[in-house]
């Protein structure tokens, strides 16, 4: 299942529980308990949205991280900062959606090389 897929699929899922609230009778499902989602919003329980919400929010952090992790899984360079190489490799990795830095590229100078820091 693609990241797009997987959030539109939780915007839809948010979406019908908000509905049950406007009109229960559109209900689907059934909740963990055995009562109906939509006995349970024409009561107003609030349990519900904070259910859907929750495992929304987790399956949204999930997909964040996943984009996250692809993200940081650019290959490192040893380019030094500042160089034309390194605007270069930074510019490519702007155009894969890849983060601009990522562990392993090359921070600098050290201590002890002849520079002044």
């Amino acid at each position: 299942m693609t990241w797009l897929h997987r959030v539109a699929r939780c915007h839809a899922h948010l979406c019908a529980i908000v509905r049950l609230y406007g009109d229960p009778s559109k209900a689907g499902g059934q909740s963990n308990a055995g009562e109906t989602y939509q006995a349970r919003a024409a009561r107003g329980d609030r349990t519900l949205l904070y259910d859907a919400l929750t495992v929304t929010i987790d399956e949204l952090i999930e997909v964040r991280d996943e984009i996250g992790a692809t993200m940081d899984a650019a290959e490192p360079t040893t380019a030094a900062p500042g160089t034309q190489d390194k605007v270069e490799e930074m510019c490519r990795r702007a155009e894969r959606g890849e983060s601009l830095f990522v562990d392993g590229d090359t921070q600098g100078r050290e201590v002890g090389d002849g520079s002044l820091a």
